[in-house]
């Protein structure tokens, strides 16, 4: 059973975490511990599962779109449940121009959904100033910005993104996050949140994230995203790290990587 006290990381083993770890899925699920939205909670908690079973003790969560920042302040409540429970520095990134959404530029950014300035963000410094130490706001194009949390984030490893930039074209440029050339900035399975899949009726395959993934996937070799229903997490998916040392067999984790839903 699961206590106050900090969780003891190195008397895990593949039982005992796949065990605690379920109880921490009952427990985000029946809303028994308040962290957040149970999307983001749930994905994190996949992240850094494996982060322990890999043994790494540094991780990085992000959220490309913030919006008014209800979001990014939930997925920090996921953070330092996990910061205090396992000991683990998670570092929470949110990304966003600001100002709302950019001019649409063709069909599949779904111009019959979103228009430009939707979802502005106002003045940054009154979010900047609700976060906790451990989270930063980037204010700028995301597209570009993304390559700068690659810069800032040292031998931390990303442990989970949210997608939720709305656009086709936003979205394509921000899978740059996705495609560093050192495999060891990731986890060797990385939980991703994609917001807009399908559960409006023109989101479709051929525009917007849907579309983004399957070119990502065509485009990179080492790099594939797909989607896990199994997990019973709205719109989870993982992008595998398939050049990762892991996953090439040129190193082993400290646990076993067969990991469960929970």
């Amino acid at each position: 059973m699961m206590t106050t006290e900090r969780a003891n990381i190195s008397t895990l083993t593949r039982e005992s975490s796949i065990a605690l770890f379920k109880e921490i899925g009952q427990i985000i699920r029946s809303g028994q511990v308040n962290m957040g939205r149970q999307h983001y909670a749930l994905s994190l908690a996949h992240g850094v599962q494996q982060a322990i079973h890999c043994g790494y003790d540094k991780i990085v969560a992000i959220e490309l779109g913030v919006a008014a920042g209800n979001g990014l302040l939930e997925l920090c409540q996921s953070a330092h449940f996990f910061r205090e429970y396992f000991g683990i520095d998670i570092k929470v990134y949110g990304l966003d121009g600001a100002s709302g959404l950019p001019e649409v530029a063709d069909y599949r950014d779904h111009p019959e959904l979103w228009t430009a300035g939707d979802y502005n963000m106002g003045d940054p410094s009154i979010l900047r100033k609700k976060l906790p130490h451990f989270a930063e706001l980037i204010i700028g194009d995301v597209g570009e910005t993304v390559v700068e949390v690659l810069d800032k984030i040292g031998d931390a490893k990303i442990g989970f993104v949210s997608v939720d930039l709305d656009y086709y074209s936003s979205t394509k440029r921000a899978m740059r996050l996705f495609s560093d050339p050192n495999p060891e900035k990731y986890l060797p399975a990385l939980p991703v949140y994609f917001d807009d899949m399908d559960s409006l009726i023109t989101l479709n395959e051929w525009c917007g994230e849907a579309a983004v993934i399957n070119e990502f996937n065509t485009e990179h070799q080492y790099r594939k995203i797909d989607r896990k229903p199994y997990f019973n997490i709205p719109h989870f998916h993982v992008c595998h790290v398939l050049d990762h040392p892991l996953r090439q067999g040129l190193a082993k984790p400290r646990i076993p990587l067969s990991l469960y839903d929970f």
